[in-house]
């Protein structure tokens, strides 16, 4: 009896002590520090552009994992299930946009870099791509650039997701076709028309 905790002690001290080799900093579990921003500059700057663009519309969730937003189709086996998760598990979607209302899933949206200094995708990830469009998500890649204006970036993604362009609040003048020849009552109506618009 005496033997075997004995045996069951220095087992423990030896698990101890090989423990605290592979641990680098004297057995804290805990090794993190804060980052001191969240987003990188980039894609602050973007989430500040797609809330100005598409904000009013839909909530905009950063870094989800691809399969957050998509899963297997009914009936695959259970192997083909786990080799399509395993190639789906370590993909990241930039920024997803959730109807505010529904709470569905609108469309994903991608930042590309071709310089691929910061990490951004430099090239299109056809499986990524492919995954969404068999789920039925629509996959916009915005190329990393300065300058954007909200309104472009709002026309790109409604032009994806397949609906109209919301025109900007400014009103719009009505095209009047001139009649061939005016009489002089006519051209001071149309001129003072013109400049009360």
């Amino acid at each position: 009896m005496e033997f075997a905790l004995l045996s069951i002690l220095v087992l423990v001290v030896g698990a101890s002590v090989v423990a605290s080799k592979f641990n680098d900093d004297g057995g804290n579990p805990y090794p993190f520090t804060r980052k001191q921003t969240v987003f990188t500059q980039v894609e602050g700057a973007f989430l500040n552009l797609l809330e100005r663009a598409v904000g009013d519309q839909y909530k905009i969730v950063s870094r989800v994992k691809l399969i957050d937003v998509i899963d297997c189709k009914q009936g695959l086996s259970a192997k083909s299930k786990r080799a399509a998760l395993a190639k789906a598990k370590n993909k990241q979607l930039d920024f997803v946009l959730v109807d505010k209302e529904k709470m569905t899933i609108v469309a994903a949206v991608d930042l590309v870099n071709n310089a691929n200094k910061d990490g951004h995708k430099a090239q299109r990830d056809w499986f990524v791509n492919g995954a969404l469009e068999s789920a039925g998500i629509p996959h916009i890649r915005m190329k990393v650039k300065s300058g954007y204006r909200p309104s472009e970036v709002r026309d790109a993604i409604m032009f994806k997701i397949g609906k109209p362009a919301v025109q900007s609040a400014r009103p719009t003048r009505n095209r009047v076709s001139k009649p061939a020849v005016l009489s002089p009552s006519q051209a001071k109506a149309q001129t003072t028309a013109l400049a009360e618009i």
